[in-house]
């Protein structure tokens, strides 16, 4: 859903009409669906000024370009242009069943210096998604603006031809990953966005039908380049399932418990937020049937990369974590304020006693962690429970929906602002970590995760320390 980041936008007033009737059937669902995103957001966006921007002469503007678009790929990228106007996250177009591409002509030929028809699909939103489509086997971040593979997925393709960690990523298919800057204009975005929108840019091309192979060139740390031919597959483990409106997902909910000889620390890591997550967390902190003490003596939850999902499983994980009742932020729209309480859990879902985690809690997040993700860590990190470690977050948190247009594509977008218990929103502004450690490509190359390790010794000192 990398759409949803790139279309940032707000909205504004009442519905002005077309000047031009459109000349063909095709051309008057265009204008219908145009006007229907464009007085949606009028009537939802949570500022009716909104944001200084002249939603009414952005509508008069564009309306001409939806008109003539030639089908809906295209009709998506004059509406992501209107969104965008607002500076806001969780505002974009998906593709619905049906759609077709984008016929713009771009060159697919071998010359990869320039931007493929693979980027411009991605744009337009027909590219692969982290969150629903079959991966290559490996994770990726960009360490200073250098795209390089971050995690390899055991068992998975790019492990049994030898992937490691730290190798740079030069090209998918036929695109050149040098040209995203250009491609996709990242000089004039700000540099919170401009992080979110190029990986997921890259996650667009690298992502894709199962068993559909990709061809990836990576260079190692002398800059020697070598070509592979991955297979797409989703993990054995993950779960598809939706929720509401949105598209399809695979859930994947990992852990890991870690001996020391300070205490037992478990490892969470999932990809979204979704309702399964609760239930997951709990059976990891408490074991099956969960009941008593927790078995565990410390907390690592690794939300790297993770986009976020449904707010209200944040409130239920924290539940877990904290011992009095608390508000993780606040939602606001036009006329109404809702507080996300977190009611501390005394009874699990099975209905057993049980009490609740008081050990040391550690979390990653960086620029992938977003909309509930940040929601959680915001609210975590101002309660005092938790200590953030890795790089800033997404700052985009707002709450959002998702609804069909005349057309049959997806408007997303959002219908509140937020707010973290300290009163400062998160929208624009990350969410930063006590402990800033960041990958290198020196740590990658040598296979080692250095946030992950960083918390991981902290939690351990902590434990340390309470048993001293």
């Amino acid at each position: 859903m990398w759409l949803a980041l790139l279309g940032f936008a707000a909205a504004a007033a009442a519905g002005a009409q077309p000047t031009d009737q459109p000349s063909s059937p095709a051309a008057s669902l265009n204008v219908e669906t145009f006007d229907f995103a464009w007085r949606k957001i009028a009537d939802t966006f949570w500022d009716e000024s909104m944001g200084g921007v002249d939603w009414e002469a952005v509508g008069d503007e564009l309306r001409p370009r939806a008109r003539e678009a030639a089908d809906n790929a295209e009709l998506r990228l004059v509406l992501q242009d209107m969104l965008s106007r607002l500076g806001q996250s969780h505002f974009g177009v998906l593709p619905g069943t049906g759609s077709i591409g984008s016929p713009l002509p771009v060159d697919d030929s071998e010359e990869t210096s320039g931007c493929t028809r693979a980027l411009i699909r991605a744009v337009a939103g027909a590219g692969g998604s982290a969150a629903s489509d079959a991966g290559p086997g490996f994770d990726i971040r960009f360490v200073d603006s250098t795209p390089v593979v971050s995690r390899v997925e055991p068992g998975s393709s790019a492990d049994r031809q030898g992937l490691r960690t730290g190798l740079e990523v030069v090209r998918v298919e036929n695109q050149n990953l040098a040209a995203l800057e250009g491609c996709l204009e990242l000089d004039s975005l700000d540099p919170w966005v401009a992080k979110m929108v190029r990986l997921r840019a890259v996650e667009g091309l690298l992502y894709g039908d199962e068993d559909d192979p990709v061809g990836v060139e990576f260079a190692d740390g002398s800059g020697d380049q070598s070509m592979f031919e991955l297979e797409r597959a989703h993990h054995p483990d993950a779960v598809e399932m939706g929720f509401g409106n949105l598209p399809k997902m695979r859930y994947l909910f990992e852990t890991e418990v870690l001996e020391s000889g300070a205490g037992r620390v478990l490892a969470v890591r999932f990809n979204v937020w979704l309702i399964p997550v609760v239930g997951a967390f709990e059976a990891a902190l408490y074991g099956e049937p969960a009941a008593g003490a927790p078995t565990v003596d410390g907390v690592l939850i690794d939300l790297r990369g993770n986009p976020g999902g449904v707010a209200g499983t944040a409130v239920g994980v924290a539940g877990y974590l904290l011992e009095e009742r608390v508000v993780l932020g606040r939602m606001k729209n036009r006329s109404t304020e809702l507080n996300l309480v977190v009611h501390p859990r005394k009874i699990s879902s099975a209905g057993t006693k049980i009490e609740g985690f008081a050990g040391p809690v550690a979390v990653l997040i960086d620029g992938g962690s977003a909309s509930t993700s940040e929601i959680f860590v915001a609210g975590l990190q101002d309660h005092g429970r938790a200590r953030l470690f890795g790089e800033p977050s997404a700052a985009a948190a707002l709450p959002s929906v998702i609804e069909g247009m005349p057309n049959g594509d997806l408007l997303m977008h959002a219908i509140a602002d937020f707010e973290r218990p300290s009163g400062e929103r998160v929208e624009g502004r990350p969410v930063e970590p006590e402990s800033p450690v960041r990958y290198t490509r020196e740590g990658l190359l040598a296979g080692r995760d250095e946030p992950r390790e960083a918390a991981l010794a902290w939690i351990v000192s902590e434990l340390e320390r309470d048993g001293g």
